[in-house]
């Protein structure tokens, strides 16, 4: 009976082609091809230490692919102290962490070592004050790659928040925001709602999209006085007028 059926479907495929007649549904004692499936590629492994805060991903803005050429042109710059040069290559070589079906042709070759060295890269120009790099730097996060012990969590959250008050104080808008939610949650710094009021009027106003004090008090973990908003609010005013 299968001999018979597969000639007929053979028979009927040509006519299917030539757009005469559908093809009909093999029978149930036909075997089919069993469905392929592509396979999840595994989360990496994050340190205890690290786990508590949130899964950022960086860098901050999409980078278009670079050709190979620009790669190592701002990667020999970096290596000589150009800052800028150095946060443009970290930028690039963050795509060549990426699962592997995702990652740019250029990172192809690329030894391990380099794509490691972005992240000193990076911490160079937050330290420089590139205000997007200071950013970036929170949104990375520690070194997963290397043992962080309770010491090196610390100095890496001192760094990463004076890193976000510096671009704040540069007027970048996304550092004001995550200021506030910082300061709200507690996880760089203890809480303070006081601050993260004024981070979060001073994102809204940077931004020209002004926030009431009920929407202020909703996202808000911990309660807030009356006075204490208003001071709040005045305070992150005063943040942003300095960036007009």
């Amino acid at each position: 009976m299968i001999k018979t059926w597969h000639a007929a479907v053979g028979a009927l495929a040509l006519l299917a082609l030539l757009g005469l007649v559908a093809m009909p549904a093999p029978p149930a004692d036909v075997a089919t091809a069993p469905e392929q499936r592509v396979q999840a590629l595994p989360l990496p492994t994050v340190p205890p230490a690290v786990a508590a805060r949130p899964v950022l991903a960086g860098p901050v803005a999409a980078v278009a692919p670079v050709a190979p050429s620009e790669l190592d042109g701002q990667v020999a710059q970096a290596r000589r102290g150009d800052r800028r040069a150095g946060h443009a290559a970290y930028q690039a070589l963050s795509a060549c962490v990426a699962p592997e079906a995702e990652r740019p042709a250029f990172c192809r070759g690329l030894p391990a070592s380099l794509v490691q060295e972005r992240l000193r890269f990076l911490a160079d120009a937050a330290q420089a004050g590139i205000a997007a790099a200071q950013i970036d730097f929170y949104m990375q996060g520690p070194d997963a790659a290397q043992a962080v012990d309770a010491d090196a969590l610390q100095a890496w959250r001192t760094e990463a928040l004076n890193g976000l008050k510096d671009a704040a104080a540069q007027c970048e808008p996304l550092a004001m925001g995550l200021l506030a939610t910082l300061h709200d949650s507690g996880e760089l710094a203890p809480r303070d709602a006081t601050l993260a009021v004024a981070y979060a009027v001073a994102e809204a106003r940077t931004r020209h999209r002004p926030t009431s004090d009920e929407r202020l008090r909703d996202r808000l973990a911990e309660p807030i006085t009356d006075a204490e908003l208003a001071a709040a609010r005045a305070q992150g005013e005063r943040l942003a007028a300095s960036c007009r």
